[in-house]
């Protein structure tokens, strides 16, 4: 019963984060920055700031699809945060140039969390496999080896909370450092940060109570099985 609770609470946690970054975004993304700066121009100025000349900022279709890919080292900005002056559109560029940031410097964590992309993307789908096969053919040692997979999932959530907290720590100090925010704009522009930063920790508190729930299934399982 207290699993099922938790859960509940989990799920409206989240629900109730989503809503909080989509809410922030569309308020603040209507209030204009003093600097004038749009998301575009953000981004080239504290790359440029940092002597980052080999990333390329672009425009990408969609809300809140922003994103930094180390990859082929681009900059992605969604068209409002691209093209409109705010306080919104600033926060996601400067964000994502954290994550530049981050990659130009050898950020420990981003290295880390960048070689563990391919297997999190292979253990996510073998894991329940592994589970799901291991339960119902009454295989527990199969079902064990699922959860095992599964752990590397929530190590990828783990690792990734503290990225995104540390590239919004740097973009609030880049715009205060070069001036693109006045203080009042900076602790808006926080504001729309801290709910972002929000959906990776209930992002980590789901995968983290998904991995219990397994673990109570397979339990249960096992014990009835000595009852026998």
């Amino acid at each position: 019963m207290e699993y099922y609770v938790f859960a509940l609470i989990l799920l409206v946690l989240s629900l109730g984060a989503s809503y909080l970054v989509k809410s922030r975004f569309d308020k603040y993304v209507k209030y204009p920055v003093a600097s004038n700066y749009n998301g575009s121009i953000t981004a080239n100025t504290i790359l440029r700031s940092r002597n980052i000349s080999d990333v390329q900022v672009i425009s990408v279709p969609g809300t809140l699809t922003d994103h930094y890919n180390p990859s082929d080292k681009t900059l992605a900005l969604s068209e409002d945060v691209f093209n409109i002056s705010s306080i919104a559109s600033v926060a996601v560029a400067a964000h994502e140039c954290g994550h530049a940031i981050q990659h130009a410097e050898g950020y420990m964590p981003v290295i880390i969390r960048t070689k563990m992309v391919p297997v999190a993307n292979f253990v996510s789908f073998f894991s329940y496999v592994a589970i799901f096969l291991g339960l119902a053919i009454d295989t527990l040692e199969l079902a064990d080896f699922g959860i095992i997979l599964f752990s590397v999932i929530v190590l990828f959530h783990f690792i990734t909370l503290p990225i995104e907290i540390d590239a919004s720590r740097r973009a609030l100090k880049l715009v205060d450092e070069l001036g693109i925010y006045t203080q009042e704009e900076k602790s808006a522009g926080k504001k729309v940060l801290d709910a972002a930063a929000l959906t990776y920790f209930v992002s980590l508190l789901t995968v983290l109570l998904t991995l219990l729930r397994y673990v109570l299934i397979v339990s249960s399982r096992r014990s009835g099985r000595s009852r026998r």
